[in-house]
């Protein structure tokens, strides 16, 4: 008895959203680590420009350490919102 736009509000975008939310967020996380943030760092680059400072510096666990950090900081916000709105759904 309802009508198509009733349907699809009510009763069929829900259960895509649900299905379709964890593959979006491993996505947009793979999303950031294979592509350029604002043209500039990307993770490629990133990697040999950190392989060339260790080679200058000798000191990987700095080196890596901050390279790790950059793409947490960068990823961490994304799974976050991926756990919220699973909690979202869940009370629903």
């Amino acid at each position: 008895g309802l009508h198509y736009l009733q349907e699809l509000r009510l009763i069929i975008l829900p259960q895509a959203f649900s299905i379709t939310r964890a593959p979006t967020v491993g996505f947009l996380v793979q999303l950031i680590k294979s592509t350029a943030l604002t043209s500039i760092i990307g993770f490629e680059e990133l990697v040999r420009t950190s392989n060339a400072i260790n080679n200058a510096t000798f000191e990987p666990f700095s080196v890596y350490g901050l390279v790790a950090l950059i793409f947490f900081v960068m990823c961490f916000p994304l799974t976050q919102y991926a756990r919220t709105l699973e909690q979202r759904a869940a009370a629903h």
